[in-house]
């Protein structure tokens, strides 16, 4: 069962869509990590990438941090080459979301940028060879 207050998942050919809402704890964290890691099994085989949309995103406890950065280490791990984020302009939230991503293991590979919008960070990822059409 999707929790759609606080998040969405979408996967779309090699290209897993986040958007995460509201205030997350313990729980939403967990929720989130599962459903995420079981949406994304298609494709682990090949590099995949994932659009991130943090604007909605509020302050969380920092108790979510660890399962999110244990979260990110295990993208890597299973090939996880390209991010777009997309944010609103804040900068806590945006500490926050570095708190909650930063970890030792990062890809040299791996691409991680700032899109402005959904059809800006679709752009990018078909030009990327993620999404055709």
């Amino acid at each position: 069962m999707k929790n759609k207050q606080t998040f969405s998942l979408s996967l779309e050919q090699r290209a897993l869509w986040v958007r995460a809402d509201g205030i997350w704890n313990e729980r939403t964290a967990k929720d989130y990590v599962r459903e995420f890691r079981q949406l994304v099994q298609p494709i682990l085989t090949e590099p995949w990438a994932a659009v991130l949309d943090i604007r909605q995103w509020q302050l969380s406890p920092a108790d979510v941090f660890s399962i999110l950065k244990d979260n990110t280490q295990w993208c890597f791990a299973h090939n996880l080459r390209h991010v777009e984020t997309i944010y609103a302009d804040n900068a806590v939230v945006m500490w926050q979301f570095v708190k909650a991503t930063e970890v030792t293991n990062r890809p040299a590979n791996l691409i991680s940028q700032v899109a402005t919008d959904e059809q800006a960070a679709r752009k990018v990822l078909q030009a990327a060879g993620f999404l055709t059409g």
